[in-house]
């Protein structure tokens, strides 16, 4: 029994003391760092941007407790915090570059580097056309936000170079018809803007074009005269080319819920004319609207002069946009083919139209009262207007502009039709295509409910924040009775006559 005992305890005190042995080995043995590499190249950092950055030593078991990192100049950009020297966070303090350094000194020394550059960060980017005089080419300058970013470098690219080609400085240049999209990439932050290009036509040009007309036969608008808009058209040319002519520079001027009157002449009466107009700007003649006259029947003779008066949608886009007459053979015109490429038995003239002005609310009314005459003063181009009572009780009034500065004045002077009306005035000082803001209702002339025998004089103020813009100056005259001086002055308004103007602010 005792000695079953003593091989026991022999037994106990053997393996107790390989069990202290190891636990001796195990805290005096260490492995040591060999390497330091960092997850990340030379950074860059916003102000007030932190940044983490991850430490692989090398044997992945070794001891980094020792690993520390330092910044060589800390108001540039400091080290926030460091987990056991494999994470350390970074923060950007001030413009400017340090050196970061993470290092052991375990069995000498082992570091590593990294370049930390603080900047003012791109936070996006936009594109800005500069227009350039060939029609082939374009230029888009980049708009940095904040201005100040510290690295502008920009790679341009376009999705298709078959259809439009972009250089290092963002030049444009069409090659074929097509549609492309050119991008701008910031280097620093990866931040994108693109654009669409459209190049149509042959020679290529950017951007939509009209397209080419041309004909047979003898068939001529020998005649097409407009009148009513500010600046008219009056050609009486003998038939073109090609059967084709574009006369660039003759202008009919028009404004949004406008109107104005042709006239057409045709060179035999076996003709039939019809004319489009392109009042959205999208360069054809196919819109809901657009055929806005045919003169004539088809399949009879057609003698002509033909009249009519061709009303300009509220909705027409301001621009120059183009007018296309086409006259020809009254058996194979259809007037309802697209007007383009060769038509035989036509000749197709194209003019120009200027559509100005914003789109304001139309207006209408009824009854005999009218603004027979307004006048204005001391304006830098005044307005003398002086007329009866026009069709539907409204008239945009565009062969005359008033021109007024911020911050000036000039002197309105109204004679109404009768004396039992009172006459409203309104501008839209705000170029917002309303008269519903504070200060746009001008003057009231007259009083409500009572006889107001008039003529009529005011001083009106120019807002010195008026927009620098064309505007609309409305000028309703109606029954004393019934007109409400508050009221919005759109749509039929009973027992009244409206009256636009333009108003140039410059």
């Amino acid at each position: 029994m005792l000695k079953k005992t003593r091989t026991r305890l022999l037994f106990f005190l053997m393996v107790t003391g390989l069990a202290f042995l190891s636990c001796d080995d195990d805290e005096i043995t260490e492995i040591l760092v060999e390497q330091i590499t960092l997850t990340e190249t030379d950074i860059r950092l916003g102000i007030g941007e932190v940044r983490g950055l991850v430490l692989s030593p090398t044997p992945e078991n070794a001891n980094t407790s020792d690993v520390t990192w330092t910044s060589s100049d800390s108001s540039v950009a400091q080290i926030q915090f460091s987990e056991n020297g494999l994470v350390a966070g970074v923060k950007g303090v001030a413009l400017g570059s340090t050196t970061l350094t993470a290092s052991s000194s375990t069995s000498g020394v082992q570091s590593q580097t990294i370049v930390v550059d603080v900047i003012t960060k791109i936070q996006e980017i936009a594109l800005e056309e500069e227009e350039i005089a060939d029609p082939a080419q374009t230029k888009y300058n980049v708009i940095f936000t904040p201005e100040d970013a510290s690295i502008k470098d920009i790679v341009w690219a376009s999705s298709d170079p078959g259809v439009a080609i972009v250089d290092s400085n963002g030049n444009i240049t069409a090659v074929s018809a097509g549609v492309t999209v050119v991008s701008a990439t910031a280097e620093e932050g990866g931040h994108t803007a693109t654009v669409e290009v459209i190049v149509s036509g042959n020679p290529p040009v950017l951007g939509l074009i009209y397209c080419s007309a041309s004909g047979t036969g003898s068939y001529n608008p020998q005649e097409v005269v407009t009148s009513g808009g500010g600046t008219n058209i009056n050609n009486a040319q003998d038939q073109p080319g090609n059967n084709y002519n574009y006369y660039e520079g003759e202008k009919l001027t028009v404004a949004p819920g406008g109107s104005f009157d042709i006239s057409i002449v045709q060179s035999n009466n076996w003709s039939m004319t019809v004319v489009w107009i392109d009042w959205n700007g999208d360069k054809d003649f196919l819109d809901d609207g657009e055929r806005v006259q045919v003169f004539g029947q088809q399949a009879q003779l057609n003698d002509g002069p033909f009249n009519a008066s061709i009303g300009v949608p509220v909705d027409a886009a301001p621009g120059l946009v183009r007018m296309r007459v086409l006259t020809g053979d009254a058996w194979t015109t259809d007037p309802d083919a697209d007007p383009c490429g060769e038509i035989a038995n036509s000749t197709t003239k194209d003019f120009d139209v200027e559509i100005v002005g914003k789109i304001y609310c139309p207006a209408s009314g009824t009854g005999g009262y009218n603004p027979d005459s307004v006048k204005t003063t001391g304006a830098t181009a005044d307005i003398d207007h002086n007329s009866g009572q026009p069709g539907g009780n409204y008239e945009f009034v565009i062969d005359q502009t008033l021109m007024v500065s911020p911050g000036g004045s000039f002197t309105l002077d109204v004679v109404q039709s009768n004396n039992w009306s009172l006459t409203v005035v309104w501008i839209d000082w705000n170029s917002n295509g309303d008269f519903s803001d504070a200060g746009e209702r001008v003057q009231v002339f007259g009083q409500q409910s009572q006889l107001n025998d008039g003529p009529f004089s005011a001083t009106i103020d120019v807002p010195t924040d008026a927009s620098i813009e064309t505007v609309r100056m409305r000028v309703l005259t109606g029954d004393a009775w019934t007109t409400d001086p508050d009221a919005d002055p759109c749509g039929e308004i009973a027992n009244s006559t409206t009256k636009d103007f333009n108003v140039e602010i410059q």
